[in-house]
């Protein structure tokens, strides 16, 4: 294995969900990436923006999303942080949960537009990370947008693409605003989704 491997670079893991129903169609696994420079303005999740944390190994990452998968999985969600920050992981992890769960989707929340994945300036390895996403969000938050207008969608500029495997079902989608609230063993507080505005600034109150 060459010592560059995408095996052999590590994801920096923000968060982790082994059940999901608001970070895309059906009942998912959900790991969220530590790191982000875009710099959106009003970000959901500014806790994640530092390139801060130890690497995890991408197959001790895809064994950790195989370990809480059920029949009634359907596929894993990267959000962020920035994914395609870390894609040469991230595309390993995917590959490897794939591998392990036929017929699982890959969906990824991303900052950058797909001409920007597409472009000569593509962070490094994110044609190899699209090469495994079925359902793509693309776009920087904007902040002021007008609300949740559509699904999976945090602003109005965001677009939904489907790029391999079937188009899912406009039942198997959350409703606009779903959002989910849990507190894992530690006493961390994590709120994912699209959650209205006041529950969003409640919860940080809370969790002060």
């Amino acid at each position: 294995m060459h010592a560059d491997s995408p095996a052999q670079i590590g994801l920096r893991v923000a968060g982790f969900s082994g059940a999901s129903r608001v970070n895309g169609p059906g009942l998912r696994a959900v790991v969220w990436v530590q790191g982000c420079t875009l710099g959106c303005s009003g970000c959901f999740n500014p806790a994640t923006h530092a390139a801060s944390g130890e690497a995890q190994a991408p197959e001790a990452v895809a064994a950790r999303v195989v370990a809480a998968w059920t029949p009634d999985h359907v596929g894993l969600t990267l959000s962020g942080g920035e994914p395609f920050q870390q894609a040469e992981a991230a595309a390993e992890v995917a590959r490897r949960v794939k591998s392990a769960r036929p017929g699982s989707t890959l969906m990824v929340f991303t900052g950058y537009t797909l001409e920007e994945l597409h472009g000569h300036q593509a962070p490094l390895g994110a044609e190899d990370l699209l090469s495994e996403v079925n359902l793509l969000v693309d776009g920087r938050f904007e902040s002021g947008g007008g609300g949740y207008s559509r699904p999976l969608r945090a602003s109005p500029n965001q677009r939904l693409w489907v790029l391999r495997g079937r188009s899912p079902l406009s039942s198997a989608l959350p409703p606009d605003g779903a959002s989910e609230l849990a507190i894992n063993d530690a006493g961390d507080v994590l709120l994912s989704g699209f959650p209205a505005p006041g529950l969003l600034a409640a919860v940080r109150q809370l969790a002060r």
